[in-house]
């Protein structure tokens, strides 16, 4: 079966228009909350650190932990809008944006985890070797960190996989109904990936820099997927990236805020940071072809 031409329910251009806009209504009323809370603290803590930065176009002086689980919830309700359009206006099985078998092949998904997370580790270690004043560990409690540990372990998968499920699959699958050249497809949905990342905060080290480290890491991630047949490999892989950061690795500007990770990254050179994306995606995509790479019949 073709996880990309996908077979089973009803997927009219129609249909995908329909379930688009549910999903931007599920995403909107995601976003209230985190909105809410924040405006509600900014005005009632007497703190004048905590405000609204019109330049930044976000909350600034939020406790980051808090931060991190209004910005985190968000996606909670991006994937029930994911589940309620596939089963409701798709008539298909939510699985179908993961897999087009029966079950998702969880060894496949611990293999894009495992893989990429050792991938990611070295690379970071050995930047950090030849880097060393560009690592400082960071001033946490221990409790802090727990708190993080157990956060990251429990929201960010919800984040990363939801992301995955709408870019590797419900994207994937609906340009794939006209396009069946494996890179052009890759192509088209990985930009719309990373250019939906371009308002993130690294993008202020350097925009053509940091914009191609996320349009690198789209296509790297979609290609796998169309190649591979599903997408438990980018799922796998953009978790453990996303959870190494979380844990380990922070910046002054980053989309996670001001976490109490166990390192904080200073000086950050975009040009070493996508050398090095480079590499760890690079050596991904050899390992997941190897092993995982599927034949179309097209």
């Amino acid at each position: 079966m073709d996880f990309i031409k996908v077979k089973e329910g009803k997927n009219s251009w129609k249909r995908y228009l329909s379930s688009f806009i549910v999903i931007l209504l599920f995403i909107f009323v995601g976003s209230l909350p985190y909105l809410i809370i924040s405006e509600w603290i900014v005005n009632t803590d007497d703190n004048p650190n905590t405000y609204f930065d019109f330049e930044k176009e976000d909350y600034v002086g939020i406790n980051p932990l808090l931060y991190f689980v209004l910005l985190n919830s968000q996606f909670i309700f991006w994937l029930l809008g994911l589940l309620v359009t596939i089963r409701f206006i798709h008539k298909r099985k939510f699985t179908s944006l993961i897999t087009p078998n029966r079950k998702i092949d969880w060894k496949r998904l611990g293999f894009g985890f495992s893989t990429f997370f050792v991938i990611l580790g070295l690379t970071s270690i050995i930047d950090s070797l030849l880097n060393p004043g560009d690592y400082v560990l960071n001033d946490v409690t221990v409790a802090d960190f727990l708190f993080l540990f157990v956060l990251v372990l429990v929201l960010t998968p919800i984040q990363t996989t939801c992301e995955e499920l709408f870019f590797r699959g419900y994207l994937l699958q609906f340009f794939g109904k006209w396009i069946r050249i494996p890179f052009l497809l890759s192509l088209i949905a990985g930009t719309i990936f990373g250019a939906l990342h371009f308002t993130n905060p690294e993008m202020g080290y350097s925009p053509i820099l940091m914009g191609a480290n996320y349009l690198l890491t789209g296509f790297i991630w979609s290609y796998i997927t169309v190649k591979t047949n599903s997408a438990e490999l980018s799922i796998g892989a953009h978790a453990a990236n996303n959870m190494l950061l979380g844990w380990f690795i922070t910046m002054d500007e980053s989309a996670f805020g001001d976490i109490p990770s166990l390192f904080v990254v200073k000086n950050m050179d975009p040009a070493i940071s996508l050398i090095w994306t480079t590499v760890s995606l690079g050596i991904f995509l050899f390992i997941s072809l190897r092993k995982y790479k599927f034949t179309r019949l097209y």
